[in-house]
């Protein structure tokens, strides 16, 4: 017997759930399903039939997919939202009855909620990482900018958060310009584009790329939920700490990189953090013993010298063992006791002095575009962004001049560049240069060399000059816009056009080579018959159209080939340019004729060409009764005409 459907038992109304269903079932607040979704990417849905889902209700209501809700059920955090809420109730009770011991033990036993396994869930390869790093790096700049109290008595954004966001920022500041990954730089009307390229795995490199606000004085809006916006910084933080742990890793550095706190005092950015190398051997963990992969490196190392032609790997396995790498989960950020056992007593080196120990060989100091220059950065300039710049590029930057820098001990007598964005008179520039030659810049074209991967002219970017324009390096996804490429480009199309028609001139001359004999002979009779004087003919030709440039040339190369003078070549081609007056205008006319024609056509073509196919053809309709109108006129003009003149005739008779 066949089983008998209900309403609201199959279908769109099982695979749906509203809002409130999905709360009843998670037994959770509101607020803490918001949160939950937004950490493990579920977002609502919407229904073909709004009405059928809500079983016959057409109330308005929110709905997620019954799977998602279901998912959630094994979520580890809510446990320990539960234990959150648990604690809050024991919290309240104790500060209510002036339990101040029971309170301080309690929030010193507060639950901790770890995101570790969302990143490692949402995340299983170290390339989809980078690949969705964009706006992880997006918001964390932007809350690195922060206020740390915009209102007084209110506090939106805790400052350990703004503190964190602005460590992480110059972490990875720091890794971009130990590896000079930096590629392109835009200044946009919301900041600055930046773009680097990060290794992920197999050898592929990933585009990553963000936006840094300018350093103005920010103006934190009232009506921001900045619940929902640092909830997605939590997830965001968690993140970026994965990916800077494998980056610091894979350059055999200590993560996170100690910071100098005299350093940090001075003003210094980047600079205030140091690289520490790890004491451990590659290849050895802190248990002491070999891992997989330095046992492969190895071998790889072996067959590549040499030494031993008994020692191969086949080809399976080296297949297997690159799978296994592919293969192999994100990376785990170890305890305190496997990272380096005293980081106060290891070497602490600043990052520009291991700028040359890179691991990228293609990115060596002597090919960087800024390592034969220092740069002196004026006042008014964001150090923020051009020290990182430069910094990047192999350059380097001093912002005292005074004092050298405490990064990498640039003095003023080293200076090359000025950066400043100021209007400056030719005076204070010799007073400040002091005998010394500096190059006066402003920082656009910092960007521009950077993004064409050379050393441009610095004309045109003198303080207080109309910059040129500043044009975005990116035009649609993966493809790269090089607008100063344009000029070069033109450059090359007129010198091929200039090669064609000196071809034309040499096929021409070869013509006219070929049929000199007949043309001499037409000529001796024209002279003989007529009595008139006779030219060569590429003078002839040059005489009948003389604004054309190949034609003279032509005409003084026979000139010259037949032993003529420059002056009795002037003086033959000005008498034939008057013999034959009469035919250059009418060629002149004809040209003239045949261009306008042919630039009618071509507005013609052009209008055709922005219309739909109904309104080409209503258009050629149009220009066809516009002809058919005028050929009739024409017509009726005509017999008009011949009336006229038969009355004037009868009249005379």
């Amino acid at each position: 017997m066949a089983k008998i459907k209900r309403k609201g038992e199959s279908g769109a109304a099982k695979n749906y759930v509203t809002r409130n269903q999905a709360l009843k079932k998670l037994q959770i607040s509101l607020s803490d399903f918001r949160r939950l979704c937004i950490l493990k990417g579920i977002y609502p849905r919407e229904p073909l039939n709004k009405k059928r889902a809500n079983k016959g209700s057409s109330a308005p209501a929110t709905f997620y997919y019954h799977k998602d809700i279901q998912y959630l059920l094994h979520e580890p955090l809510l446990v320990k939202f539960r234990e959150h809420k648990a604690f809050a109730k024991k919290l309240a009770r104790a500060l209510g009855r002036g339990e101040w011991a029971l309170a301080k033990n309690l929030e010193e036993a507060k639950p901790v909620a770890r995101l570790d396994h969302l990143v490692k869930e949402r995340y299983p390869t170290f390339t989809l990482a980078l690949q969705d790093l964009q706006d992880p790096l997006n918001l964390v700049h932007l809350f690195s900018t922060l206020p740390t109290n915009p209102i007084p008595g209110k506090t939106l954004v805790p400052s350990a958060v703004i503190a964190e966001c602005s460590r992480l920022i110059s972490e990875w500041k720091v890794w971009a310009i130990r590896t000079h990954s930096l590629k392109k730089v835009f200044l946009g009307i919301k900041g600055v584009y930046y773009e680097c390229d990060v290794p992920g795995q197999g050898g592929e490199n990933v585009r990553v790329r963000w936006l840094e606000g300018y350093e103005f004085q920010q103006h934190v809006p009232t009506d921001v939920d900045f619940r929902i916006l640092l909830t997605f910084l939590d997830l965001y933080r968690t993140l970026i700490n994965f990916v800077l742990f494998k980056l610091y890793t894979e350059e055999n550095l200590v993560y996170p990189p100690p910071l100098d706190e005299e350093l940090d005092e001075r003003g210094e950015s980047v600079g205030a953090f140091r690289l520490v190398e790890k004491k451990a051997a590659e290849g050895v963990d802190g248990t002491g013993q070999v891992s997989k992969k330095a046992v492969r490196k190895a071998i790889k190392g072996i067959k590549a010298s040499g030494a031993d032609a008994d020692v191969e790997m086949g080809e399976d396995e080296d297949e297997a063992a690159q799978d296994e790498d592919a293969e192999e989960d994100f990376v785990e950020r170890p305890s305190k006791a496997d990272e380096v056992e005293d980081v106060a007593t290891a070497p602490l080196t600043t990052y520009n002095s291991l700028l040359a120990t890179s691991s990228t060989p293609s990115t060596s100091r002597q090919s960087l575009l800024f390592s034969p220059y220092t740069f002196y950065l004026s006042r008014e300039t964001s150090s923020r962004t051009w020290e990182f710049v430069i910094r990047a590029m192999g350059g380097k930057v001093i912002t005292s001049l005074s004092a050298p820098s405490p990064s990498d001990g640039a003095t003023a007598d080293s200076i090359t560049h000025v950066i400043i964005d100021r209007p400056m008179t030719a005076e204070r520039m010799r007073e400040m240069e002091s005998g010394r030659k500096w190059t006066w810049i402003q920082p656009q074209w910092i960007a521009d060399c950077v993004n064409r991967q050379k050393i441009i002219s610095s004309e045109g970017y003198g303080p207080g000059q109309l910059l040129p324009p500043h044009l975005s390096p990116w035009d649609g996804e993966g493809e790269v816009y090089r607008p100063w490429l344009e000029e070069e480009n033109k450059q090359a199309a007129e010198g091929a056009e200039a090669e064609e028609e000196e071809d034309d001139t040499i096929e021409r001359d070869a013509v006219d080579e070929d049929e000199s004999e007949d043309e001499e002979e037409e000529a001796d009779e024209d002279e003989t018959a007529a009595g008139e004087p006779s030219y060569p003919p590429a003078l002839l030709a040059s005489a009948l159209d003389p604004e054309n440039a190949s034609l003279l040339h032509a005409a003084e190369l026979e000139a010259e080939t037949n032993g003529t003078s420059h002056a009795d070549f002037r003086a033959q081609l000005k008498e034939a340019t008057k013999a034959n007056a009469s035919k250059v205008k009418s060629n002149a006319a004809g040209v003239a004729g045949t261009n306008k024609k042919k630039a009618n056509g071509g507005e013609e073509d052009l209008r055709k060409i922005m219309m739909s196919n109904k309104k080409a053809k209503l258009y050629e309709k149009m220009q066809y009764s516009n002809r058919e109108r005028a050929a009739e006129k024409e017509k009726l003009e005509k017999k008009r005409v011949a009336i006229e003149k038969r009355k004037r005739k009868e009249a005379r008779s």
